[in-house]
């Protein structure tokens, strides 16, 4: 199921090991908010976790703990904040993912972007595989919808990438 965590040393390097991940994480949870409320979501996932481990209640795998706090705190500020929008400078993926209802998102996030099973999204998400499933699906689906509206350019033939120079 998961590590057994050793010396505290060990936890504190796992935890510095995973805080770039966690970062990137927050951030496309977050759809183009901006750095600092990123960060402080990493922060927090990263005490909770801390606190956890020194009470001896954290369950056996870090990374998942860690996400699973990060995926909580996300939740709770998304629910007390205004919706956010991504500014213009962001890219199309950016705003195709705050598009999506929440659940949708860090599902796709987590196994497209942070490589974990659908069993451990699972946990994280605190829901079952098949749910895990069908918010991938619908993840995807909806992204393949964006990526299929026809656009200003639409009916032009693209230009050549490379030129010719003699």
């Amino acid at each position: 199921m998961g590590r057994p965590m050793g010396k505290p040393d060990d936890f504190a390097e796992t935890l510095e090991r995973l805080t770039p991940g966690l970062r990137r994480y927050a951030r496309a949870l977050l759809a183009g908010a901006d750095n600092e409320r990123a960060d402080e979501l990493a922060q927090t996932a990263l005490q909770t976790t801390a606190d956890e481990a020194h009470g001896e209640t954290s369950a056996l795998d870090p990374r998942v703990d860690l996400y699973i706090a990060l995926t909580n705190a996300a939740q709770r500020l998304l629910r007390a904040a205004p919706a956010h929008r991504p500014s213009l400078r962001q890219p199309a993926i950016m705003h195709r993912l705050a598009d999506l209802a929440l659940e949708e998102r860090e599902t796709l996030l987590l196994v497209a972007l942070e490589g974990f099973t659908y069993d451990e999204v699972a946990r994280i998400t605190r829901t079952d595989r098949p749910v895990v499933m069908m918010r991938l699906m619908r993840a995807r689906s909806a992204l393949t919808a964006l990526d299929r509206r026809p656009t200003p350019d639409a009916g032009r033939r693209p230009g050549p990438h490379l030129r010719l120079v003699k």
